[in-house]
């Protein structure tokens, strides 16, 4: 790179949301919070890029946090940083950053996401919602995207360790955690008779590092699954998802399943949509004894009005319910919630971003409670963005 073929650039964004959200302390709740809070969050993006005779790209990123927790507690402020090259093989990617997992297909929700107050969901041994598979986030890792094959694209991720610093061999012996992690993805996307098609499907498979010590654990293996069919206004799609939790750790292993539908119809200015999202989670006694399977089951529908002529304002009405079972019925890891919630999105400007919005959550029981209660709360969020 020289000052004749380098293009340098700065991009990020920093933002700052106002929370508020009600307070109903009775003699058994022990959660004292505070009932605001100003929060400040913030990334720089260094970039640089550059393009030989012969038409190689080839370039560098780093990402700074520049405001948030990590940035305020003076810690490590970067967050992602690669290197990358592009050319008639197709896209090298190498360094700190999340994997390539082409899975854009079947995970759409629809409904507001204030999001200030959410469930609390214990012990469930469901996990979550997610429909991810890349565990290992943003550790330094290896990518390969091959140059696209027809309607398919494809991408091949390798990360030796799941710290993001791999450089230190000697210490890669760490009992419970994972290694060697390779996650393949492809993806399809399509037109057949006039509808649009996307398809995408990825594996990854993991062991552990410490195998004199975790001599009896399972290789941690995922897969995903996602289907979304377009045609004209109107879209419906699903997700698949399996893994294994604990896979590496001498807890007995517990097979985990996710799966999720949506669909969304526009019409004008109107956005209609619903998705629903089961989680289902096996409870071990030990690495052979099942107990039982815990359950959470979330539902929401949701509607989007467009404001004006140039599409630079939203609203959307959302109402979600979530409930998480415990296969031994324990109230603590159990949680029955509705949310209400009311979302005004603004573009204001190119690069600056202003919402407000408002919840609605009631629910059996939350963090701080010492026995099963019905609750219901308000939450306020102003947001203010600056993205350059």
């Amino acid at each position: 790179m020289t000052a004749g073929n380098l293009d340098l650039s700065l991009g990020g964004d920093i933002d700052m949301t106002i929370h508020y959200q009600s307070k109903q302390p009775t003699k058994n709740d022990t959660d004292r919070e505070r009932n605001h809070a100003l929060d400040l969050d913030g990334e720089m993006h260094f970039m640089g890029e550059a393009v030989t005779d012969a038409g190689l790209e080839f370039g560098f990123e780093i990402e700074f946090e520049v405001a948030g927790s990590a940035a305020a507690a003076g810690g490590d402020i970067i967050d992602q940083n690669w290197i990358w090259v592009d050319g008639r093989f197709g896209k090298i990617t190498l360094g700190g950053t999340d994997a390539v997992e082409l899975d854009g297909n079947g995970d759409n929700e629809t409904f507001a996401g204030v999001g200030s107050l959410s469930a609390d969901t214990g012990a469930n041994e469901a996990s979550s919602f997610g429909d991810t598979i890349d565990d290992m986030a943003e550790a330094n890792k290896i990518i390969w995207e091959p140059p696209e094959m027809g309607n398919w694209q494809f991408a091949i991720n390798y990360t030796p360790d799941d710290t993001e610093d791999t450089t230190g061999v000697t210490s890669n012996d760490e009992a419970g955690a994972l290694e060697k992690d390779l996650l393949l993805a492809a993806q399809y996307s399509g037109t057949l008779g006039g509808v649009d098609i996307g398809f995408d499907i990825a594996y990854a498979t993991a062991g552990a590092e410490d195998e004199s010590t975790d001599t009896d654990i399972e290789t941690d293996k995922r897969w995903r699954f996602g289907l979304e069919v377009e045609s004209g206004d109107f879209t419906i799609g699903g997700f698949y998802k399996v893994f294994s939790e604990y896979a590496v750790t001498t807890t007995a292993t517990e097979d985990r399943l996710t799966i999720g539908v949506n669909v969304e119809y526009e019409t004008g200015k109107w956005t209609v949509g619903a998705s629903w999202i089961r989680a289902t989670a096996d409870e071990m006694t030990t690495a052979t004894s099942k107990a039982g399977e815990d359950q959470a089951t979330q539902t929401n529908f949701g509607v989007t009005y467009a404001l004006g002529d140039n599409d630079d304002m939203d609203i959307n009405i959302g109402w979600e319910d979530q409930k998480w079972e415990d296969d031994a019925s324990l109230w603590s890891d159990e949680q029955d919630a509705q949310s209400f919630d009311i979302k005004f999105e603004w573009d204001v400007a190119d690069g600056l971003e202003f919402d407000l919005g408002y919840q609605n959550f009631r629910y059996t029981h939350h963090e701080g409670l010492s026995a099963a209660a019905k609750r219901s709360g308000h939450a306020l969020s102003i947001f203010t963005e600056v993205t350059f």
